[in-house]
């Protein structure tokens, strides 16, 4: 996948059909280099059922800047701006790709609330055993809907709100991001750093696997204790 090495973002989560930004937000997603990227990512739940649960992410710099300290943006704004050539198509895909798993195989934990889902998302991430939960079968429209829902009935939209934030930063994060760091206070929401395969790193090699291979390799590195190396090959292969 072609992903920025760097991504800043602000997450939002709203009940009407806009979702309001303060200046200060749409700050701190602004980026001085080519390698980082500031993202805004909204999720609604308005009535709509093309749209309610589904993120639009933007680049954040197609934000043309304002003079008020917090304005409005239409979601049709933001399908238009997400529509875009923009470089952010394969971390959409994979948005799209895993979303309703993921937000189906830590259900149990979002509904807890923030603590305990960020609790287990951050243990799994760190271990390599993320893939380990998604489930293999396909989530269906509806029963992905009746989730969201849920977790909003139970939570109200500001918490909520916290709760997909939590699930968005280690969403992105298993599409290859080793460092999730989140802002408790302050902005932005989260920033994802030290993605596998860029500079700096150690050399990379490609090597083919059958699916059973990968299995194998999978339980050879966790029987000897290489956890950094079994997560490479659980994110690389989602076994």
């Amino acid at each position: 996948m072609n992903l920025p090495n760097t991504i800043k973002c602000e997450v939002k989560l709203t009940t009407a059909s806009r979702v309001q930004i303060p200046a200060r937000e749409l700050d701190a997603l602004r980026v001085g280099d080519s390698d980082t990227v500031g993202l805004l990512a909204v999720l609604f739940w308005c009535g709509d059922r093309n749209l309610d649960g589904s993120w639009i992410v933007i680049d954040a710099s197609r934000i043309r800047d304002r003079q008020a300290e917090s304005f409005f943006v239409t979601k049709t704004i933001l399908l238009r701006e997400s529509q875009t050539c923009d470089g952010l198509g394969d971390l959409r895909r994979h948005i799209t790709e895993h979303w309703p798993a993921f937000l189906y195989a830590f259900k149990e934990e979002a509904l807890k609330g923030h603590t305990a889902l960020v609790e287990e998302l951050a243990r799994r991430h760190r271990d390599g055993l993320v893939a380990e939960r998604l489930p293999e079968h396909p989530i269906l429209a509806v029963e992905h809907r009746a989730t969201v829902k849920e977790i909003i009935d139970v939570h109200g939209e500001s918490d909520a709100g916290r709760v997909m934030q939590d699930l968005f930063a280690y969403l992105l994060a298993f599409a290859g991001y080793r460092d999730v760091t989140n802002n408790a206070v302050g902005v932005p929401d989260f920033v994802l750093s030290d993605l596998i395969g860029t500079a700096g790193r150690a050399e990379t090699v490609v090597v083919e696997l059958t699916l059973d291979q990968a299995k194998r390799l999978l339980d050879l590195c966790r029987s000897a204790g290489e956890d950094e190396l079994a997560g490479a090959v659980s994110r690389c292969t989602h076994v």
